[in-house]
């Protein structure tokens, strides 16, 4: 586990061809899930390595990180609204 302070939970992979786009309604990416430990210490957060986790009694947190297409992204932030498409498709079938 060495210096990581980090560790995957969960990846959805939305740019795999076998992945059924019509759940999110065409949109692709790639989701990474990931698990953070930390410590308030003075007031500060200090993110620990994994391996210390236990010991140091830390809090722990769940990210996640959305890796895009450049082109996909732009569409995403533009005013095509396929963002709050996919929200509202994510939801209903909890994709």
């Amino acid at each position: 586990q060495g210096e990581r302070t980090m560790r995957i939970t969960a990846i959805k992979n939305r740019f795999d061809e076998s992945y059924d786009d019509n759940k999110s309604g065409g949109y692709r990416d790639l989701s990474l899930s990931v698990e953070v430990g930390w410590v308030m210490q003075e007031g500060l957060v200090s993110f620990e390595r994994v391996r210390d986790w236990e010991a140091n009694e830390c809090q722990r947190h769940i990210c996640e990180i959305q890796v895009h297409l450049r082109s996909a992204h732009q569409e995403l932030i533009g005013a095509t609204g396929l963002h709050q498409r996919y929200v509202e498709l994510r939801n209903k079938y909890n994709v």
